[in-house]
């Protein structure tokens, strides 16, 4: 088998194994949250958390890589 021919497998099935480990993680994460708290403020600060982290983050994460070109 050729080397391209691999990787052309290689690489789209590793990112599917990847997202449905974090995805499946993340999910486990909400459900023990939601099961330990009895409540929804852990879920929403836990939420709202990465809605505003993530992007921050990757914002910040930018600026520096365009610096330092």
């Amino acid at each position: 088998m050729s080397k391209s021919l691999l990787m052309a497998i290689l690489f789209p099935l590793l990112s599917i194994i990847i997202i449905t480990a974090f995805a499946g993680g993340l999910g486990v994460t909400f459900m023990l949250l939601e099961h330990y708290m009895h409540s929804e403020t852990g879920i929403l600060i836990l939420g709202s958390s990465l809605v505003v982290g993530v992007p921050t983050i990757a914002a910040l994460i930018q600026k520096k890589i365009e610096k330092s070109e």
